[in-house]
Order: structure tokens, then C-alpha cells, then sequence
């Protein structure tokens, strides 16, 4: 709803501002107006001070959407402030059943299981937090707080997965080097990680590090002989400088995801400048049997069949 979406943004304007009364005016004209009861129930929430009575409008809220997941977030900080630990954590719970990937719900539910002395559960929902999120600083300083307070000991493959989740995260930020510097600390832990020269190729790659990136995709593979995304990319790797290898890694890879379409349509391209256009047309109708909208195999399929195979 496109009214209800601007309604929202002056809320959040008005709140980011810290003129709650301009928040609430809108909350209560507009937003009421709009309908939008689940959102007007949260947003009176949040600029309700007292805790019982924000707690009964998330809870308002929650009633009129089972799947609110910041409700039940918000609702789990109101019950932490209460002293409501149990109903807390049941929030929390909620809102992960919801999302397995909110850092945040983590976070939170560490810190209540830290309010209940609950020190191990804390110490491994922020360790799920921060590997959810390496940058999480709420929850990075979470952990160093309870560590430094609490003799509990860390997961002790915790720095091998956070290293990886890391440089993850700067691969898929176009943080190359900062990457490589990341994925060479998850090799001191654990020398055999395969996706840490896996990310390391794709980082190589994208720096335009062509034998670093070669490098570190073979040696994926030597590790994990199953890793399909890595024979894909050293094919890609290999595309314009050695086709023929690039296509014994593509071949690998349909050989092990027999619905890989881009890894067969790469098979197809090699095959046709290599001559080999029956078995190229072969593979792009493997392609449109798959997914029969493949605009780019039915047009090399034209292109084959009407250029080569004619006659």
C-alpha cells in the first residue's frame, strides 16, 4: 500500500528526529485512517513510555499479525525490562522460528539469557549473532562484556567461522582485499577449508588475479571434490585462455547439479566454436527443457541450427 509506505517513512522521520508528537499525530490521524491496525498498535508502542502498556500494544499487534517479527523483538526488550525473562526468551524464540537468520533476535535473546546468569546460552547466541553478522557490533561488544566479566569458554572453532563469515561478507561487499586478508586467518585454524579457497578464488578473480584465483579454485576442489560452484568458476576462469579445460570443469559441474543452466549453456558455447554443434544443440535443449523461457539458449539454438546445421 503506497499510502500506508510514506505514512511509515514520516513516522520514522518524526521518531529519528526525537519529535514524538509530531510521531504520534501521524500515527493517529493517518496511519488509523489508513487501516493499518497491526502497524498502528506497533508504532503507538513505540513511543509509549510506560512498559505494561507497551507491552499490551505489541502484544495488540502481535494479535493481528502472528508473523510480526519486530513485535515480537520489541515485545521480547519490553519483557527484558520488566524482569519477564521466561516471556522474553518465548519472544525471541518466536521471532527466530520466524527468521533463523535475525542477528538481531540473537543478539537480544544472548543478552536476556545473560540477565538469567545464563552464561553458555548467552556466550553461543552471540557467537550465532555475530556470525550471522561479523560487523554486529551490538553483539561483538555483547561478548567481550560477558568474557570479561564471566569465565566461560568460546566455541572453539568460534574464530575459524567468524573469520569465514567475514570474509564472506567482504567478498560479497567487493571488498576483495580485505577478503583474501580474512579467508588467510580461517586457513591458520583449519588449513583444509575448502570455502575459504573458494571465496579466496572468487576475491583473485575479481582482482583480476588470475593464477591466485586458478590457484585457489583447485585447491577447493582437491578438498572437496563435490564443489560444484567451484568448477563452475574455474571454468569461467578458464573460458577465453584454455576452453577445453574450462569444459571438462563444466561437464563436472552438470555431472554433479544436472539442473545447472548457466554451467550448460557455457558447455554449449564452447562446443559451438569448437565445432561441435550437434552436441551443443544437445545441451541447449537440456537448457529449455529445464526452463523453456531461456531466451539466451533459444537463441544460440537458432543461431547453431541456422548457420551450421543447415542443409
Amino acid at each position: 500500500m503506497k499510502d500506508k509506505s510514506k505514512i511509515i517513512k514520516k513516522i520514522c522521520n518524526s521518531l529519528n528526529a526525537n519529535d514524538f508528537e509530531s510521531a504520534r499525530k501521524i500515527i493517529e490521524r493517518d496511519l488509523k485512517r489508513c487501516g493499518c491496525d497491526e502497524e498502528y498498535y506497533f508504532y503507538l508502542a513505540l513511543i509509549t513510555e510506560n512498559l505494561e502498556k507497551k507491552r499490551e500494544l505489541y502484544t495488540e499487534a502481535i494479535s493481528m499479525k502472528p508473523d510480526f517479527l519486530d513485535a515480537y523483538i520489541n515485545r521480547g526488550l519490553v519483557n527484558n525490562e520488566l524482569q519477564d525473562y521466561e516471556k522474553s526468551i518465548e519472544d525471541y524464540n518466536k521471532a527466530i522460528e520466524l527468521d533463523s537468520k535475525c542477528a538481531l533476535a540473537y543478539n537480544n535473546r544472548g543478552y536476556t539469557k545473560y540477565k538469567q546468569k545464563d552464561f553458555s546460552g548467552a556466550l553461543a547466541d552471540y557467537n550465532k549473532a555475530i556470525l550471522l553478522n561479523p560487523k554486529f557490533k551490538m553483539a561483538i561488544d555483547n561478548k567481550a562484556n560477558l568474557v570479561s566479566e564471566v569465565c566461560v569458554a568460546d566455541d572453539k572453532d568460534f574464530s575459524e567461522k567468524y573469520y569465514l563469515s567475514l570474509g564472506i561478507v567482504e567478498v560479497n561487499s567487493g571488498n576483495f582485499a580485505e577478503a583474501v586478508r580474512n579467508l588467510d586467518e580461517v586457513l591458520k585454524y583449519n588449513k583444509n577449508s575448502d570455502l575459504a579457497y573458494f571465496y579466496k578464488g572468487i576475491a583473485y578473480h575479481s582482482l583480476g588475479n588470475t593464477d591466485k584465483a586458478y590457484e585457489n579454485y583447485s585447491k577447493a576442489i582437491e578438498i572437496n571434490k563435490k564443489m560444484v560452484d567451484a568448477y563452475f568458476n574455474r571454468g569461467q576462469l578458464l573460458f577465453k585462455t584454455n576452453p577445453k579445460q574450462a569444459l571438462d570443469d563444466f561437464v563436472c559441474a552438470v555431472a554433479l547439479d544436472n539442473k545447472f543452466i548457466d554451467a550448460y549453456y557455457s558447455i554449449a558455447v564452447i562446443q559451438k566454436d569448437l565445432g561441435q554443434y550437434s552436441e551443443a544443440i544437445k545441451n541447449l535443449d537440456k537448457i529449455i527443457e529445464l526452463e523453456p523461457q531461456a531466451v539466451n539458449a533459444k537463441a544460440l539454438k537458432k543461431l547453431i541450427s541456422g548457420k551450421y546445421l543447415k542443409g
